[in-house]
């Protein structure tokens, strides 16, 4: 009853989302975890979690058990914001923000506004409605504080998607999944809508079984329309709501470059020798 009455005051739709619906969501669509987005493995945990286990202890805290989950971060940017109101001491205090401002940079902003917006585009009423809200507080956030002007640390150094005709179709394909690398979110939601589209079968699995299987079905349909997608998600990051520091230009970077690797792939997809699609499988 409480959620329930602090979401009605929140102005979020009704009713209140099903615990299925939460689990659609979150583990099977957009896992909320940072080193998800931020890891050169699009996986959880590696380095991307072992820097924001980092941050927790410099700060002189112990790292819960998951750093970069959404809601521990979120929980830590608060109790920041309530220490810095609470010091008395003017030097701490200025401590404690620029804590704050290098949490909101690094550790949220650094992924959440191509985050956010896929949840608002693949989350139902209420999902939609909070990832608008979180991504309007964290813009206020943003705004109060001086954040530095540059790219993020987790960032510098994930590198680009790999060329198959270069890496193979192995590598190619596993950086398509890690959004650091492409710049692209693909949730199971797109890739099913990429089936239906295309007019092919999917099989409910892994997503780089469900890529490998469209592609060996139709190999120009199937990357015809990943680099329609990284061209659309391009265009989603160049216009964040957020202020990001430089984060958005990397996110709208990286998807352009994938639109622009993929659309040089689609024609020897097309060519009819078997080889062209065995590369996939």
């Amino acid at each position: 009853p409480q959620t329930a009455a602090l979401a009605e005051a929140l102005g979020l739709a009704a009713p209140m989302p099903t615990g299925a619906e939460h689990t659609e969501l979150f583990l099977f669509q957009l896992y909320p975890y940072a080193s998800v987005y931020l890891g050169p493995e699009g996986q959880l945990g590696g380095p991307a979690r072992d820097r924001a286990a980092g941050f927790w202890r410099a700060l002189g805290l112990t790292p819960p058990a998951e750093p970069d989950h959404l809601a521990a971060l979120l929980g830590l940017l608060a109790a920041l914001a309530d220490a810095e109101r609470a010091e008395p001491d003017a030097a701490r205090r200025l401590l404690r923000g620029q804590a704050r401002a290098a949490l909101l940079a690094e550790h949220l902003l650094s992924w959440l506004p191509p985050y956010l917006t896929r949840v608002q585009e693949l989350g139902e009423g209420f999902y939609a409605g909070w990832g608008g809200l979180l991504g309007a507080a964290l813009e206020e956030e943003a705004g109060r504080l001086h954040l530095p002007d540059r790219e993020p640390a987790a960032l510098r150094d994930v590198p680009e998607l790999p060329d198959p005709r270069v890496a193979g179709g192995e590598a190619f394909l596993a950086g398509l999944l890690a959004p650091a690398r492409s710049g692209l979110l693909l949730a199971r939601a797109d890739l099913s809508r990429c089936a239906a589209e295309l007019g092919v079968g999917m099989r409910v699995a892994e997503r780089s079984y469900v890529l490998k299987a469209l592609l060996a079905q139709d190999p120009a349909g199937t990357l015809a329309w990943l680099a329609g997608e990284a061209r659309r998600q391009r265009e989603l990051h160049a216009r964040p709501r957020v202020r990001a520091g430089t984060s958005p230009a990397f996110w709208a970077e990286r998807a352009g470059a994938t639109a622009a690797l993929i659309e040089d792939l689609v024609p020897a997809a097309r060519d009819p020798v078997p080889s062209a699609a065995a590369a996939w499988r």
